[in-house]
């Protein structure tokens, strides 16, 4: 195991670092699976195979233990959308919601806490608040960039194309967990960007180009 650095972590840290990283995963699924509230601790660590006492070791309460699964989650998609502009940026984007294919619990997992975390007092609530007025600016700004390079046809302002983008996104991963085989995001979000941006890619190469974005 290594840290930021590169270097080689050895010992009790990196033990300690791999359970708490089992934690996570743990969470995840056990939060996917029935929400948060239905959740308990002592669920998540039978799923971890360990005692709720070493649990406590590495996260104090749910709430920050919740946290820290939907932290993770965020920093690995911004990795992956960091450093792009203009059409760059709106093909990462939508190279992460395919890619999310891949992991049908996290699809779950952001699916029922976005509903369940619209209520004020829910402790996602500002997570998911902050994620989206972030995502909708860095679309949008995307758009603008497409715009200034001439490659935009729509008339519509860059805030509703961002918006009608997200809510693509989050519509159809709902429809993908209803009916996988018929539900093609990224054929989708691909046709709706190349109906405002005529030179976007679409086809097997554009394919080939999301999956290696990815890894």
């Amino acid at each position: 195991m290594t840290n930021e650095s590169g270097a080689n972590i050895r010992g009790p840290y990196a033990k300690s670092a791999g359970v708490r990283q089992r934690i996570l995963e743990a969470g995840m699924q056990a939060f996917a699976q029935a929400g948060y509230y239905a959740t308990s601790l002592n669920d998540i660590a039978d799923r971890a195979g360990i005692s709720r006492r070493g649990l406590g070791h590495h996260f104090k309460s749910k709430e920050e233990l919740l946290t820290a699964v939907l932290d993770q989650r965020q920093d690995e998609d911004a990795e992956l959308i960091r450093n792009t502009s203009g059409t760059d940026s709106l093909a990462a984007v939508l190279a992460v919601s395919t890619h999310n294919t891949e992991r049908p619990g996290l699809i779950q997992l952001y699916s029922l806490l976005r509903a369940d975390a619209t209520a004020v007092e829910h402790p996602a609530h500002e997570h998911h608040r902050v994620q989206y007025d972030g995502l909708r600016l860095y679309l949008s700004r995307a758009f603008e960039e497409v715009r200034a390079a001439g490659e935009l046809i729509s008339e519509e302002d860059s805030d509703t194309l961002a918006s009608t983008y997200l809510a693509l996104m989050d519509g159809l991963q709902i429809q993908w967990l209803y009916n996988r085989a018929g539900t093609d995001i990224d054929r989708v979000l691909r046709a709706y960007l190349k109906s405002v941006i005529p030179s976007f890619p679409t086809g097997a190469d554009a394919r080939q180009t999301a999956s290696s974005t990815t890894r």
